[in-house]
Parts: C-alpha cells; sequence; structure tokens
C-alpha cells in the first residue's frame, strides 16, 4: 500500500553511487526514493522540506561533511531517522556519528539486502549496526573535552570549506553571507581550535576525515 510506503532520501556527493542505490531499492514495494542530494550544504534543508523516513547519507561529501549534516538534522528535526553509508570504518567515526543521533550505520562493502534491511530497521526506530561493526563501539560515544564540539554549524561551514581551497569571496556567495561575516566565523573557529594557520586548519581538518588529500 503506498501509504505504508517508507520515504527515503538519499545524500551522496557521487551521481553514479546515489543512482545504484535508487535502483536497488526500487526492487521493493515498500520503498519510496523522494529525493537526491549531492551538496553537503543543501541536504538538511532539502530533507526538511521533503520529510523523508529515513536519510541514507555519507560522510564524505562536499560543502558540509556527513557526520556535521547528521548533527544538525537531529538537532532541526525529531522525525527523520539518519542511516550512514560509508566506506569508513574507524570507530571514532562511527561513534561520533551515533553520538550525533544517527540511527544506524552501514558499510558500503555490504551486500545490497543488507541496505534494505537497514533501512526498515530506521523506519521502525531501531539502532541498526550492519556487519563488521562491534556493538562495544556504543562504548565511546561520550565526548571528552573535543573542541571541535564547540563550533557552530556555520563555523563547520567555513571550516571546511577553508579546507576544500575556497577564498573568503567564494564561501561569502556559497553560504550567502558578507565576506567580512565569513572572516570573523573563521577567526573564531580558528581561535576555539586554537589553530593560528591555514595549514595546520587545513591539517586538522583532513585528520578528522572532513576533507581528503585527494
Amino acid at each position: 500500500m503506498p501509504d505504508k510506503r517508507i520515504t527515503v532520501f538519499l545524500a551522496d556527493d557521487h551521481v553514479m553511487v546515489r543512482e545504484g542505490l535508487a535502483a536497488t531499492m526500487a526492487q521493493d514495494d515498500d520503498i519510496q526514493i523522494v529525493g537526491q542530494c549531492g551538496d553537503g550544504l543543501k541536504v538538511t534543508d532539502e530533507v526538511i522540506r521533503l520529510c523523508p523516513d529515513v536519510v541514507v547519507l555519507d560522510i564524505m561529501m562536499p560543502g558540509l561533511n556527513g557526520l556535521d549534516i547528521c548533527r544538525d538534522l537531529t538537532r532541526k528535526t525529531k522525525s527523520v531517522g539518519v542511516l550512514i553509508l560509508s566506506m569508513c570504518q574507524d570507530e571514532q567515526f562511527i561513534a561520533k556519528a551515533l553520538g550525533y543521533g544517527a540511527s544506524g550505520y552501514l558499510l558500503k562493502d555490504s551486500a545490497a539486502r543488507q541496505l534494505v534491511e537497514a533501512i526498515r530497521a530506521v523506519a521502525r526506530g531501531e539502532l541498526f549496526l550492519g556487519p563488521g561493526i562491534p556493538r562495544s563501539i556504543l562504548d565511546y560515544m561520550t565526548d571528552t573535552g573535543d573542541p571541535y564540539e564547540t563550533l557552530t554549524t556555520r563555523e563547520r561551514q567555513v571550516l571546511q570549506a577553508v579546507a576544500e581551497g575556497k577564498t573568503n569571496r567564494l564561501i561569502a556567495e556559497q553560504l550567502g553571507l558578507a565576506v567580512k561575516t565569513v572572516d570573523t566565523h573563521r577567526m573564531r573557529l580558528m581561535r576555539k581550535l586554537g589553530i593560528h594557520d591555514q595549514v595546520n586548519l587545513i591539517k586538522f581538518a583532513v585528520r578528522r576525515g572532513l576533507v581528503s588529500l585527494q
């Protein structure tokens, strides 16, 4: 029945990945794709507009990474379940995603049917941890004075944009802000992180997995 279908939003910066996921889910009558996005800065607004049951979200996204998107989404809406689908097996990332409110975490090398199973579990309000992810990961979700946690969503957007090599002017255009405002956010986030130059800011972003060197 159409009114019982699970509505899903796909957030991944690779079009082929999104198409493959959509094709996989099209085989199940109880799942409906209602939207897709490859730009991390647009995901939250699109999800709030479409209000799907589940968001399938990658970690490595341009504009704003999947972990911070997850944090933003779960703060702004309580009705959407977030399922992280990623290549990243780092336990710190997994714990961070769950701490930010994700309801599930599945590795991209999992079987296609496990994705469908994960979506159904998250839609039911259950916690889903895919194969290879130990339940003991839940013991590491507590944060201990991480300065990154003091950054606002806007400061995280600016940090990632700087690490992606964008100028203040380009960031201002992308975020719809004045250049002076971007500069203020940049100075504040660097002060909060205790970082005083752009090179170390980029190193910090790479270590956090916000951007890659590739």
